[in-house]
């Protein structure tokens, strides 16, 4: 890309120089001075002294952004269910973002592989992520992407069956686009999404496979949400949306309704906070299934006190298809995350976090309960290099498995541009 667009340019000048014009005793006309470091300009040296630069030229500016890291990670976990195993991991991701006065454009993607004791490689995660954010005018702006993912989940994880050899692969690919206009102290956004879910089969100890093509599903779905600014810092907000699935084999085939309000809070740099609460209603086309019901809530903190110091909470909750480890015809899906870090001198941070998640299957006494906490910190050796060391706890009780603790401690190489 360089070398052709430096090519073109010496074009551009060997272009203009051959047509530029001579005078009547044969030599060029000599032009005004170019005043600092302004090119091409044509700025008389007499209104040198009043000229001012405007910002660079578009040619100044870097085409593409990029940034990319790999991490490598060695683990021991101890787990009350499997036993103590050692796992290794190298989690590659990359970042290429192009600027722009009204299209922004952005690409990211990353990958994590594992190799436990002895096992096979495996890659346990595979995405790639593209997003467009374009200012239409003065307040409004559309913002798009498309996403795709592959990912397979540990074997030792506690939803995970004991006579399971090999869990499914599930590979996931997104699209959405969402359109904000701002009119004074009214604010309004919709967005229009599309994903498509497919689930590989599930390998079993006694080398026989389950088929879960029949969870395959495709959802289309739109959301409409309006704000009204009560002062400059609070603003009061509803949404309705609705959600269509439809799954290869059509047996909970249905329609997901559900309206939110809430109000949220922006105090400049320091503060961020936004919390609602509604209902959700997941309606299916087959009159013999019952429809389900929840209580839906979401709630998001960031505060930052010091330069040093970030808090952060959420809570989110949905009703989300059951998936290839769930059972039922839909999981109500409650979790809640909080975490800190704290930024001790230029080299050195700590951090720590908590978690809980509670999954309903409905139509079914089945439950996933679990909840955890994990420590760490970062050490920059230097620029490109960063050392870190983590722990963490969690405990899970996966009807009908018994309960299960994992400890896992780990230590980590980051090499980063």
């Amino acid at each position: 890309m360089l070398a052709i667009g430096g090519l073109g340019g010496l074009l551009l000048v060997g272009a203009a120089a051959a047509a530029t014009p001579a005078l009547a005793d044969g030599s060029a006309p000599q032009y005004p001075a170019n005043p600092g470091n302004a090119r091409f300009s044509t700025i008389p040296d007499a209104d040198a002294a009043d000229w001012t630069p405007v910002g660079p030229y578009d040619s100044d500016r870097n085409y593409l952004d990029t940034n990319w890291s790999i991490t490598t990670t060695g683990a021991f976990i101890n787990d009350s269910a499997s036993g103590n195993r050692f796992q290794t991991t190298v989690a590659p991701s990359f970042t290429v973002n192009r600027p722009g006065d009204r299209l922004n454009l952005g690409l990211t993607g990353g990958a994590e592989l594992s190799k436990t004791d002895g096992g096979d490689v495996a890659i346990q995660r595979l995405n790639l992520r593209g997003t467009s954010t374009f200012d239409v005018d003065e307040g409004g702006t559309l913002t798009s992407n498309a996403a795709f993912s592959r990912s397979q989940e540990d074997r030792n994880s506690p939803d995970v069956a004991a006579d399971i050899a090999t869990t499914p692969i599930e590979y996931s690919g997104t699209a959405d686009s969402t359109y904000d206009q701002k009119f004074g102290r009214l604010e309004f956004s919709l967005k229009g999404n599309l994903e498509r879910d497919v689930y590989g089969p599930t390998t079993l100890t006694n080398g026989t496979s389950i088929d879960n093509s029949g969870d395959n599903n495709t959802q289309l779905g739109g959301t409409l949400r309006l704000g009204y600014a009560l002062t400059p810092v609070f603003q009061v907000f509803g949404q309705a949306s609705s959600i269509r699935t439809i799954y290869d084999s059509a047996s909970l085939n249905g329609t997901q309704y559900a309206l939110m309000a809430g109000v949220a809070a922006k105090w400049g740099d320091e503060l961020s906070a936004s919390v609602s609460a509604g209902v959700g209603v997941e309606h299916f086309d087959n009159a013999a299934l019952a429809d389900v019901r929840a209580t839906l809530y979401d709630a998001n903190l960031t505060y930052k006190p010091t330069e040093a110091l970030t808090l952060t909470g959420d809570l989110t909750s949905a009703i989300a298809p059951p998936g290839p480890n769930g059972t039922g015809t839909a999981a109500v899906d409650y979790q809640a995350t909080a975490g800190a870090t704290y930024l001790i001198n230029e080299w050195l941070d700590w951090r720590a976090s908590i978690n809980w998640q509670n999954i309903a299957y409905a139509g079914t006494s089945s439950t996933d309960n679990s909840y955890g906490f994990g420590i760490g910190a970062d050490y920059l050796l230097n620029r490109q290099t960063k050392l870190s060391a983590d722990y963490s706890f969690a405990r899970a009780t996966v009807t009908p498995n018994p309960q299960d603790d994992t400890q896992t401690v780990s230590l980590g190489l980051t090499f980063q541009k």
